[in-house]
């Protein structure tokens, strides 16, 4: 009985509505709306960046309808830069309303294209106008069957593109005597000590298994350079990074004097403490130069000084560091 008492008033509303004039709904009910967030950064990576605006329509009426397009086109200083469109066929719920978001990207390269023309900004003025199409159909008395509800909103792009490199990367061995010490230490005589430390410090291959015997902590260095081609100011912040190994563990790596970069570029020096018996075969891999190539991976975070919109935007890197590169060098 309570599922018969809630189609008949639903019925009884669908009814109702009907004997109403065009102009009476439109009194009554109110027509559709659209509400229209302020657009953000939604992601960066090395090619552009991803906005993200979200939006909302709200449906005044006892019966769904949908929503046919939403299309906008992107502008930069007045001129159309792109042009999306998305969001077809979706529904809003009687006397409900539907929440969605548009996402575009901008490529580094048109931002600093753009730029040249708008010379000394360090932020271009975008725009996103453009409206929702809807489909009134199956609203009951409507003159019109179509409503186009428009859009505009204004946004900043900051003109900047990072790019990211590794550079001198090496293992830093201890001394000659604090090699040969550990070997002695692990059970060799000396002359087989004095033999793998010499490798060691030579570069020479040294197997897996003889790696193994040693508890020798030695020290993975590299340098992350951070570089902004753009003139917006720019904060750039090391959240972590870690080193993927041929037998899948992660070597956590930190930055050694400072994590961040407030120029226009500069270099983060990094640090990894790697133990010898832990990690025998990524070890021998590097001073051997044969196998898999391990897997840098870096989580930074950006923030603009300029916009308000835009702070902690993560940014992610990686780079497959070829074995052959790795240098070794001694204190």
């Amino acid at each position: 009985m309570k599922k018969f008492h809630i189609l008949s008033s639903v019925t009884a509303v669908i009814i109702a509505f009907t004997l109403f004039s065009c102009q009476t709904v439109k009194e009554i009910v109110g027509t559709p709306t659209l509400s229209l967030e302020s657009v953000g950064i939604q992601s960066l990576d090395l090619e552009g960046i991803t906005f993200n605006c979200n939006y909302s329509i709200t449906n005044p009426y006892p019966v769904a309808f949908s929503i046919k397009e939403v299309a906008a086109n992107i502008l930069c200083n007045g001129n159309s830069f792109s042009k999306i469109v998305t969001s077809k066929g979706i529904n809003v719920t009687a006397m409900g309303s539907k929440t969605n978001a548009l996402s575009f990207k901008i490529p580094y390269d048109s931002i600093l294209n753009l730029a040249k023309s708008i010379s000394g900004k360090t932020a271009l003025p975008f725009a996103i106008d453009g409206s929702a199409s809807l489909d009134l159909s199956s609203i009951p008395l409507l003159e019109n069957k179509t409503l186009s509800l428009p859009f505009n909103k204004s946004f900043d792009v900051p003109v900047f593109k990072p790019s990211l490199s590794l550079s001198d990367i090496k293992i830093k061995l201890p001394s000659f005597e604090t090699i040969r010490n550990a070997f002695l230490n692990s059970g060799m005589n000396a002359v087989q000590a004095v033999g793998l430390a010499t490798a060691l410090i030579q570069g020479k291959n040294i197997s897996e298994d003889d790696l193994k015997k040693l508890d020798l902590n030695l020290d993975l260095l590299m340098n992350l350079n951070v570089k902004n081609s753009g003139s917006a100011a720019w904060n750039f912040l090391v959240n972590n990074c870690s080193l993927n190994t041929t037998v899948g563990s992660l070597i956590d790596i930190k930055p050694t004097i400072t994590s961040a970069i407030s120029s226009g570029s500069g270099t983060v020096p990094l640090k990894a403490s790697i133990n010898t018996a832990a990690a025998a075969a990524f070890i021998s891999q590097i001073l051997n130069k044969t196998g898999s190539n391990p897997v840098f991976s870096l989580s930074s975070k950006l923030s603009f000084t300029d916009l308000k919109y835009a702070p902690n935007i993560p940014l992610s890197y990686s780079y497959e560091i070829p074995v052959s590169k790795v240098g070794i060098s001694q204190n």
